[in-house]
């Protein structure tokens, strides 16, 4: 019933809220679930409360002495119909005028304390971690908070920034948190390195962090009786990386939280954190919109119609004189970018007028119809003939598949089966491990079962040889290199991967290339230029040879459909 409108409108365009808000009153479409229904402006603190107190039971204050309890407030208000408010806020008087205080978290945990308040538990030695212990004993081991949706938000850091007279880097996942206390989820932000001291609690004992993460997730796990959907990210521009003075590299951050993730069942979906500019609002809203209706499966190309366009030969074989190349257009497994990228924001990758000009293979989860389902519908509603939805990191949300246990795995794959099936998806465009390095054999074996098409992996984790035949499936790598920049940057970059994959490995002239959030305008204006640099020569190896790669832009069915073909009249 609340929906807010954070973001500012563009060029006279709405900002992201106002955008969707408008896409769902449009009469007439799968996604104007909105149409006949009365907005109401509320446009000042006192309208809000004098509306929407009866539906709460009143506040929770968090403490931001010890910003840990910041999350701990956002488990108590889902799990207790309550709503947050800082201890001494300058608000709080207004507030407590509607809403009476029902527990407050202030002075609650105290550097020295022997054991966890009300609690026979020993303390940590760290206020931070012993909040989210008390919260895990009060809320998640009781059963109170929903053990199948895990937060990981950054917690109330940023008061401790502003206090110092410092700005955040990124952003403070203030308006993030009302999808958490819909789903009744557990939040918490924790280190996941054991070896370094986290930048925001340096007085803990080593390794308290990393050892409280993982009782947390453990202690989920054994209440979850499933797979666990984790919110949220590590805030690595804050806290945890060599962002902010630490030793590791943000990926290694984001690989080694998700690996434990995975460890226990758990799977990412939301993202957030403010990290593109502009902050993921209104879930809670979001949630209720229609799921769009099922997809079919792309019909592929037959072998007359890649003859006819000249890509096999009359005898059906791939003509030798070509190299083909696909456009990956990730990453869109979590909802953050998808609700806020393809709105009106940035580069407007989905808005882009080049769109539906160059084909390309669009990654995204088809499991966020869970949580932004009328979102899905408009992307479903104003595909182009030139648009192809692919799977994107790791199918059904993002997990390291050899991170699962064996009966997790077999969770893993029945969940991405459903989505893929109602929803038309048989490629996967991009299978990431993380810490799992080469994906084991076996589980692979069993991903094509899911995407028989075909199946993209990073190239420092696909094992030689690739591409290869993978049980009839075509398994290919993507190249580190992404595409970003300018169209000769781009181009550049496709020629150095041309260089090294085809000329120098002898690897079939096969090449798929990832753009991470880019424009359709830059992939279409990149394919004009492989041309262009060809004819100019402009493509040269390293003794100086003029190289003629003929590049060929294909979509992703065309592409393995080739690749397929290529692989087995090898064989």
């Amino acid at each position: 019933r609340l929906y807010l409108n954070h973001d500012h409108a563009r060029n006279g365009e709405p900002g992201v809220d106002a955008f969707w808000l408008e896409k769902y009153q449009e009469a007439g479409q799968p996604y104007g679930w909105l149409a006949d229904t009365a907005i109401v402006e509320i446009d000042s603190l006192d309208e809000l409360l004098e509306t929407f107190a009866g539906d709460v039971n009143g506040l929770v204050l968090w403490d931001d002495a010890v910003p840990a309890t910041l999350n701990v407030a956002t488990t108590i208000a889902g799990v207790e119909d309550v709503a947050v408010l800082r201890a001494g806020s300058p608000l709080e008087a207004e507030v407590e005028a509607y809403l009476p205080i029902k527990q407050s978290l202030a002075d609650r945990f105290q550097p020295g304390a022997t054991t966890l308040p009300d609690s026979d538990t020993p303390s940590t030695g760290s206020p931070k971690a012993d909040a989210y212990l008390w919260a895990k004993e009060q809320y998640l081991d009781t059963g109170r908070a929903n053990a199948q949706f895990l937060a990981y938000l950054l917690d109330g850091w940023p008061a401790t920034r502003y206090r110092a007279e410092k700005l955040t880097q990124g952003g403070v996942y203030a308006i993030e948190r009302d999808y958490v206390v819909q789903q009744r989820g557990f939040a918490f932000d924790l280190s996941p390195w054991a070896d370094e001291l986290p930048n925001d609690d340096p007085d803990q004992p080593l390794g308290t962090d990393a050892a409280t993460l993982t009782t947390l997730v453990e202690a989920a796990e054994a209440q979850a009786g499933g797979l666990i959907k984790v919110w949220g990210f590590i805030p690595w521009y804050e806290k945890y990386s060599s962002e902010v003075g630490g030793t590791h590299h943000p990926t290694g951050g984001e690989w080694e939280s998700t690996w434990l993730f995975a460890q226990h069942g758990g799977y990412l979906q939301g993202g957030a954190g403010d990290v593109f500019g502009v902050a993921m609002a209104n879930v809670s809203v979001h949630k209720f919109g229609p799921p769009p209706a099922p997809r079919p499966h792309p019909t592929p190309p037959s072998e007359a119609d890649l003859i006819a366009a000249g890509y096999l030969t009359n005898d059906g074989q791939v003509v030798p004189d070509r190299t083909f190349v696909m456009f990956y257009a990730g990453d869109y497994d979590l909802a953050h970018p998808v609700e806020v990228l393809l709105a009106n924001y940035a580069e407007q990758p989905w808005l882009d007028a080049r769109r539906g000009q160059v084909p390309l293979a669009w990654g995204f989860n088809p499991a966020l119809v869970e949580d932004i389902p009328a979102i899905m519908s408009y992307l479903y509603a104003t595909q182009s003939d030139q648009d192809y939805f692919v799977g994107a990191n790791t199918g059904a949300g993002y997990t390291n598949p050899d991170g699962l246990s064996d009966w997790q795995y077999v969770r893993w794959l029945w969940r991405t089966r459903r989505f893929y099936g109602d929803y038309g998806y048989d490629v996967q465009g991009f299978l990431l491990n993380g810490n799992g390095a080469h994906m084991s054999q076996r589980r692979l074996n069993a991903f094509t079962l899911i995407a028989p098409i075909g199946i993209l992996s990073p190239d420092y984790q696909t094992d030689n040889p690739w591409p290869r035949l993978q049980w009839g499936t075509p398994v290919t790598a993507l190249p580190s290199e992404t595409l970003f920049g300018t169209p000769d940057i781009a181009a550049d970059t496709i020629h150095t991967v041309y260089k090294r994959v085809v000329v120098e490995e002898k690897r079939p002239p096969f090449l798929a290339l990832r753009a991470a959030f880019q424009s359709p305008s830059l992939l279409w204006a990149t394919r004009d230029r492989l041309q262009v640099h060809q004819e100019e020569g402009h493509i040269v190896s390293d003794d100086g040879t003029v190289l003629q790669p003929n590049y060929t832009v294909v979509d992703p069915y065309t592409f393995f459909f080739l690749l397929e073909r290529w692989l087995s009249s090898s064989e």
